[in-house]
């Protein structure tokens, strides 16, 4: 099973730092979490990006 990083871009060019989790469908979940907490604004205007790891990223888990 691949490790994914989720993270997401605003319009005004601002990345958030990335999540790393344990599959596909955790990633997923976070990011559905994040857009019913953020609201409706916040889910439309975010861009978000799930991708692989190379298990030696760094980033948060």
């Amino acid at each position: 099973m691949t490790r994914k990083h989720l993270g997401y871009r605003e319009p005004s060019g601002w990345t958030s730092r990335p999540d790393c989790l344990e599959d596909q469908a955790a990633a997923e979940r976070l990011r559905n979490a994040t857009n019913l907490l953020g609201g409706r604004s916040a889910a439309a205007r975010r861009t978000w990006h799930i991708t692989d790891c190379d298990e030696n990223c760094g980033a948060s888990r």
